[in-house]
């Protein structure tokens, strides 16, 4: 019974702060509620006994990533972040956003389908560093370079604004 409170409240936290995030217009606000975000996930995490995991979910996301975010907001500030009321999105963009939900719904379904076999592990072994590891470089080895070329080519886009930004107001 206690671990059903638990989930309940850590999922409604964690659901209350991500729409805080999508619909809030300070950018810094939105920021420090996906902060609250990952570290309620991190302990839904750690409900599932899934350690390393959560482990993970705050040392790199709200740990790093998300601080990273804030100092970028302070250091740049927020004038010119969001677009204006008057700004529409056309019907193109629109229907991008329609089949990206629409993809994205697909890939959770495969996931959620492709998770049944699991049920009849162990949930100690799960989520351990070697499994993570063993699955990491052998099943999912090219999604693993691909996500770290996209991480690289964003480091490599940003650095480049950032450049071009400092030659304009130079």
């Amino acid at each position: 019974m206690p671990e059903t409170i638990l989930f309940y409240l850590f999922a409604s936290v964690a659901l209350i702060s991500a729409l805080y995030v999508i619909f809030s217009k300070e950018p810094t606000y939105a920021v420090l509620s996906l902060v609250v975000t990952m570290f309620s996930l991190a302990a839904l995490y750690v409900m599932l006994h899934a350690y390393f995991i959560a482990m993970i979910q705050i040392l790199i996301y709200a740990g790093a990533i998300l601080v990273l975010f804030l100092f970028i907001l302070m250091l740049l500030g927020t004038e010119g972040i969001l677009p204006s009321d008057q700004a529409r999105l056309g019907r193109g963009w629109c229907f991008f956003g329609v089949l990206l939900v629409s993809i994205f719904t697909a890939e959770l379904a495969m996931v959620f389908q492709s998770t049944q076999n699991l049920k009849d592990w162990p949930s100690e072994i799960l989520g351990t560093v070697e499994n993570i590891g063993r699955s990491i470089f052998s099943e999912h080895l090219l999604a693993f370079e691909l996500i770290s070329l996209i991480l690289l080519i964003g480091i490599i886009g940003v650095v480049n604004l950032a450049h071009k930004k400092e030659a304009d107001n130079a």
